[in-house]
């Protein structure tokens, strides 16, 4: 096949050189070990190599020092969770409902754990496609398995009701429709959806295709359902583990306490406070100067979530209340009990008591609200309420153990009051005097708790928005896709025209609604069935290259782009289904090759050659340099900084947000100004709203999940340099970033520079890059250096 028998390292090579040397084009040369390592570590974990990995493997002079990078790279948790992502994407996964009302769902996030479980293991192909399709059936009373199903209801559906017949028709038909094409693109690479209306125009898909494949879906209802006993053997164990890591977690929170209080001078016994009651409590403190107040909640009666009517800051005894919005200042709190008009956080600060101008918040026995004043001021006396109306009605929702901060900057906090100063109060609080180091660790310990402590409660409620199943409505042929004109009924069958494959399903007519499902997976993945393995390696070789040897991976019919190498792509899917369909196999073939090692800066002669004859680089004569995916880009971000929680408490379960949730019979989703602790987990877990995006990743293309996206768009616009500039989490990040390098290096400016490259970058700086960094520490500080790096082309690409 090749005239040139060195270069080749394994059969890939062969077809991808045939091609090279038929255009006159020449493989570029193998890429360093650096810019190797990092390209490997992104495509598995999506995640840049740590310090001590480009260590390990630049130490290692041993042929196989790379393939042992990848066997650890597909051994590790970080894995499943990239390679996730891209399935997510593909199947068009989001945890609300979109149209209208566009709720949250609460329990959708099963499914997601399930296929990051599934790559991890590394599932044959054919037991993936067998359980998103049939989950309930073969799953024998595993919730980690019947959750696969998820896949059926991910995408949108309308929840506004309508008592026209011809509505509830075209909702019904909207939802069979999204299942249909779903299901048609996803593993068959064919756009059955186009056959709704009449034939497809191109395709050998006739329109009682479409409502066949239908009535295979007749019985799916997008809802909840329990999806396993709690009493079931795995979902006990898995409550035992995150039991096991809460116990670490709490064991580790006390030690951070202990170290506090025993640090925390004694003071001198002075008179308590009146008991803390639900109308009016007065904490003075000596006079401190302060911009910002907060007064956090430990703990409230009876476990509910705190209330507050009026949270006021006076400089003395008398005088007026700084905290007014009247006067400038501005209330904020840790998150808002949705639904409730008359409780907002606004009322924290306008004057008004009582019930009716209180916030509540959105935690069990927990929050904070806080006080920001328009300039510093010399303050000695915080009063807060839950009711301090003249009726004074409502005595629930009391705090009962606080503790209150003032801080100049948002950034340095120093504990001022206790719930402790006051008579009848519990024993002393551990958050006093906590350093900065030990508050942000204590801040993360709490999330990672909360985190485990809402998989424990979804886990124990047994419930997920996985689709309810039941006896099958009758499908009908509609013409020109119009619900109200039926034609006959159809049965339920797979696609009637692919060659040497029957499509009846060998269905009774008294079949239960499962064995339609189920005996369309076995379809799907019969040998005979060429195309689902096509499809499948098309879509590894794109996330691993750029674009796929077919770069329309989800239409491998007469609209789509041909392949660039058939035989290439005939051979792998063979290949595919020959050995097991394991993707970790498939894996290895591709990243041990020749042509993955490439370079990606070919000197200027072999560049110019290659630009003359293949621009698009579709014969690969180098290897691509792409750029991070959204999420790549946060989570890279998190990694860099040292905030990236990948501790077992934030792998898995409820998402975080990076949006304030409440319901106006709409879902109403607003801007979170602060990104703290609990949403440093890997953007994966993020509860994915459909048309709610990050400023962040929505600026890094991050798709729209009300749709399929097989293949993401890649633009660069201005707003992506001034989001990786100004972006208030970035800054943040920045910092952190700074603080790290400082705690891991020498003062020196030039060992700082160093370090801070190593970590963005993997490498070492250039004497130029030392020289002019050092230059910007000096001038500017190590935080804008930092800053710097984020900006750069080198972060973003490998």
């Amino acid at each position: 096949i090749t005239h040139d028998p060195n270069w080749p390292s394994n059969d890939i090579d062969h077809f991808i050189l045939a091609k090279l040397e038929e255009n006159k084009l020449h493989p570029s040369p193998p890429a360093s070990k650096l810019e190797l390592l990092r390209r490997v570590t992104i495509d598995l974990t999506g995640l840049p190599p740590s310090p001590s990995e480009i260590a390990d493997y630049l130490a290692d002079a041993s042929p196989s020092a790379y393939e042992k990078v990848i066997d650890r790279l597909l051994a590790s948790p970080r894995y499943g969770e990239r390679w996730a992502r891209h399935w997510l994407d593909v199947v068009r996964y989001g945890e609300s409902h979109g149209y209208e009302q566009n709720h949250l769902r609460e329990n959708a996030w099963p499914y997601r754990d399930y296929v990051i479980r599934a790559f991890n293991e590394d599932k044959p192909f054919t037991k993936f496609v067998e359980e998103q399709l049939a989950g309930d059936v073969v799953a024998n009373g595993d919730p980690n398995i019947e959750v696969a199903t998820g896949f059926l209801v991910a995408g949108v559906h309308d929840t506004v009701g309508n008592n026209a017949i011809a509505a509830q028709r075209q909702q019904r038909a909207d939802d069979l429709d999204d299942v249909v094409a779903t299901v048609g693109a996803t593993f068959m690479g064919l756009t059955v959806g186009c056959a709704k209306c009449h034939d497809h125009k191109f395709d050998p898909i006739p329109q009682s295709d479409y409502y066949a494949l239908s009535a295979v879906f007749a019985g799916l209802r997008h809802e909840e359902r329990p999806i396993a006993s709690p009493k079931s053997e795995t979902q006990q164990r898995e409550i035992k583990s995150i039991a096991e890591q809460s116990a670490l977690l709490q064991s580790k929170l006390k030690s951070i306490e202990d170290q506090a209080r025993a640090a925390t001078p004694k003071p001198d016994a002075k008179p308590l406070a009146a008991a803390l009651n639900p109308r009016r409590n007065i904490d003075d403190f000596p006079a401190a100067t302060a911009k910002f107040i907060r007064l956090t909640i430990d703990a409230t009666k009876d476990n509910s979530e705190p209330c507050i009517d009026e949270l006021e800051v006076y400089a003395a005894e008398t005088g007026p209340n700084l905290a007014l919005a009247s006067a400038g200042a501005t209330a904020s709190a840790s998150s808002l009990l949705p639904g409730f008009p008359i409780h907002q956080v606004p009322n924290l600060s306008d004057g008004q008591y009582g019930n009716d101008h209180s916030w509540i918040s959105n935690e069990r026995g927990q929050g904070w609200a806080q006080i920001q004043l328009p300039e510093p001021a010399k303050i000695s006396r915080v009063i807060w309420g839950r009711d301090n109306s003249a009726t004074h009605t409502f005595n629930d929702r009391l705090i009962t153990r606080y503790h209150i901060e003032i801080s100049a900057d948002a950034k340095t906090w120093t504990t001022v009051a206790t719930s402790e100063n006051h008579a009848g109060a519990a024993s002393d609080p551990p958050q006093l005097n906590l350093t900065e180091p030990q508050r942000q660790e204590r801040d993360k310990l709490h999330a990672a708790l909360e985190s485990l402590k809402k998989r424990t409660a979804a886990l124990q409620s047994a419930k997920a928005y996985v689709g309810r199943f039941t006896p099958p409505d009758p499908v009908f042929l509609l013409k020109r896709g119009d619900v109200m004109q039926r034609a006959e009924e159809i049965p339920p069958t797979a696609f009637t025209r692919i060659p040497n494959l029957p499509g009846n399903l060998q269905l009774s007519p008294t079949a239960p609604e499962f064995d339609r499902r189920l005996n369309l997976a076995h379809w799907i993945c019969d040998n005979r069935n060429p195309l689902p393995a096509r499809v499948f390696v098309n879509r590894v070789w794109q996330y691993h290259f750029g674009k796929g040897l077919v770069p329309t991976p989800s239409d491998f019919g007469a609209n789509g782009e041909p392949p660039s190498h058939p035989a290439l792509l005939d051979y792998l899917a063979t290949d595919f289904m020959k050995n097991g369909w394991t993707l970790k196999r498939l894996h290895r073939q591709i990243l041990l090759s020749r042509t993955y090692q490439q370079t990606g800066r070919p000197d200027d002669a072999a560049l110019s050659a290659g630009l003359a004859a293949d621009a698009g680089n579709r014969l690969l004569w180098r290897m691509p340099l792409r750029r991070l995916e959204a999420e790549a880009v946060r989570d890279s971000i998190l990694f860099a900084s040292g905030k990236l929680d990948l501790s077992p408490a934030a792998t898995g379960g409820p998402g975080f947000r990076l949006y304030k949730y409440k319901i106006v019979n709409i879902g109403i989703y607003e801007s979170l100004p602060d990104q703290g602790p609990e949403t440093f987990r890997r953007a994966v877990y993020q509860q994915s709203a459909r048309n709610i995006h990050d400023d962040l990743m929505a600026a890094f293309d991050e798709p729209e999940n009300a749709q399929r996206a097989p293949r993401r768009e890649l633009t660069t616009t201005p707003l992506q340099a001034l989001t990786l500039f100004n972006a208030p989490f970035v800054l943040q990040q920045a910092n952190y970033f700074s603080d790290r390098v400082q705690k891991e290096s020498t003062p020196d400016p030039a060992d700082q520079t160093d370090h801070a490259f190593l970590l963005a970058f993997g490498r070492k700086p250039s004497l130029q890059e030392r020289e002019n960094s050092v230059a910007v520490i000096r001038r500017h500080g190590l935080p804008a250096l930092c800053r710097a790096l984020f900006n750069a082309n080198e972060f973003l690409t490998y």
